[in-house]
């Protein structure tokens, strides 16, 4: 499965409609009441207003769920009404539609936030619908067809799209160089059972001036037919037209990836304005974890701090994952290679780039410990570095999967927005660090030799020295020069105190 932002961002638009519509008595109340107000100031737009105001009230609150035809109809519908609004109009009125939903929406809970922002995407996402964009519409198929039957250097006569339902084949629109429907006024009556039986149909109702010596072309385009009446032989005028459709295709397709591309860019500025709200670097951690799941296609997050001091990393908290079981960890780096040879490349990136690269694990089985492969049945995870470019300071990672047992590939889209949410992420905790709250990286631990830890341990099952000596084949003073070190390292003041502090570390 490949990872899109398209799943994250349409559940985010999801939300905004589905919150709009679980207040519409309130909005509606609120709506009805501003034109009036403009009326009463004497604003010239308040006639507008109205009319914005009846076509949303109906478009809004339909039983349309399907959003990707919901906002395909939008500026279609919008074009249809009696009044042509100026694009400076059109912003104006939907931010005072938009106000007024805030006002309706009462406080109700943790998702109170989210509820707004998803409103506040959704009516940014309809006023870029219905700005005019000259590109979009050279890239509709009807705007395609309707310059194709105007050219007055094609021998193209009509063109008429339909489609295949229960019934057989029917005509749903056609294109001409009359007027609109003055070829045939209900194009959606003709039907037939095949394609041959409409095209006769067709060729029956057009008058016989226009009728005689026309020929119909049936052309396949994805899940309906072009049917083009010329009066040109097939071969002088099907590869033109099936070459004119490929070059449409393409532009389509390019129109399609720079419009994917962006959404990268919706989903930082979103995540942004989520952790943008911490108050304290406590509530910064929290937020930045469940950050990258609200606004990426992830399911679970584990935020884990770095410490360069001793090379060592613990977690900090985790998000649809059981966070005690992630504060739990302590982990020297130098056990990890993929992220330890990830932190080598520390200094050169902050010379050159400021950019770390996000890491893909296909399989977590070859690239991070068995043990917590087993604990949260990892199968594939990225791993997104938190990384603040203006220290250049690697502060931790995010560690980010589908869930338990799922694989997945992740698209340049994601790729980017998970580097860009990293760098967010990592100059909001340095910020915080600089204003004098002690960040949760610097609770790292010591980093302990393997002959250290195995005197831990011995201590912590109540060895003496003479006795740890002998067990570990070393001298009674080698013993002690051990102990010291260990007291230092873990600043205890005697031997029961490091033991101690060993076991709440997880170091033994």
């Amino acid at each position: 499965m490949s990872l899109t932002l398209n799943r994250r961002v349409k559940t985010i638009l999801q939300s905004g409609l589905y919150t709009l519509r679980q207040h519409q008595a309130d909005i509606l109340a609120k709506w009805s009441d501003m034109p009036h107000y403009l009326r009463e100031n004497q604003n010239e737009m308040a006639e507008e207003l109205e009319v914005a105001v009846t076509f949303f009230s109906d478009w809004l609150f339909s039983e349309e769920e399907d959003l990707e035809n919901f906002f395909r109809q939008l500026p279609i519908l919008w074009g249809e009404l009696p009044i042509r609004f100026r694009p400076n109009h059109t912003i104006f009125i939907i931010t005072l539609l938009e106000n007024a939903v805030h006002e309706a929406i009462e406080p109700d809970g943790q998702d109170f936030y989210r509820k707004h922002q998803a409103i506040q995407y959704l009516f940014t996402k309809m006023i870029e619908a219905l700005l005019p964009d000259p590109l979009n519409r050279q890239l509709e198929m009807d705007t395609f067809l309707e310059q194709l039957v105007s050219s007055r250097q094609l021998p193209i006569h009509w063109v008429a799209k339909a489609r295949k339902d229960e019934n057989g084949f029917r005509i749903y629109k056609i294109f001409s160089k009359t007027e609109p429907h003055a070829l045939i006024e209900s194009p959606a009556e003709i039907c037939a059972d095949t394609l041959y039986m409409l095209s006769e149909s067709l060729l029956k109702i057009m008058p016989l001036d226009e009728g005689q010596g026309k020929r119909i072309l049936p052309i396949p385009w994805k899940d309906e037919t072009i049917l083009l009446c010329t009066s040109e032989s097939e071969p002088h005028i099907l590869p033109f037209i099936t070459f004119a459709l490929q070059q449409f295709h393409v532009g389509q397709e390019i129109d399609r990836f720079y419009k994917q591309d962006h959404l990268w860019k919706d989903a930082v500025i979103l995540f942004n304005e989520w952790i943008m709200r911490s108050l304290t670097i406590n509530e910064a951690v929290e937020n930045i974890t469940s950050g990258f799941v609200n606004y990426l296609p992830f399911e679970r997050c584990a935020l884990f701090s770095y410490s360069d001091r001793d090379m060592s990393g613990f977690g900090l908290f985790g998000y649809h994952i059981n966070s005690e079981a992630i504060q739990s960890i302590r982990e020297n780096i130098t056990n990890i290679p993929l992220i330890y040879d990830l932190i080598r490349k520390v200094p050169f990136i902050s010379e050159k780039t400021n950019k770390l690269q996000p890491i893909h694990i296909s399989d977590a089985k070859k690239g991070l410990p068995e043990k917590y492969v087993r604990q949260f049945q990892l199968e594939s995870v990225i791993i997104a570095p938190i990384f603040a470019p203006s220290a250049g300071k690697l502060l931790g990672a995010a560690i980010l999967d589908q869930g338990p047992g799922k694989s997945f590939k992740v698209n340049r889209e994601t790729y980017m927005a998970l580097m860009k949410f990293g760098q967010s992420a990592g100059e909001l905790l340095v910020k915080f660090e600089r204003k004098g709250e002690r960040p949760p990286w610097q609770k790292s631990i010591p980093h302990l030799s393997p002959r250290e830890i195995e005197v831990l341990k011995l201590m912590a099952e109540g060895a003496s020295t003479y006795e740890a000596a002998r067990k570990l084949y070393l001298s009674e003073y080698t013993v002690r020069d051990y102990i010291s070190s260990i007291l230092q390292k873990m600043h205890a003041r005697n031997r029961t105190e490091a033991v101690v502090k060993a076991i709440r570390d997880h170091i033994i």
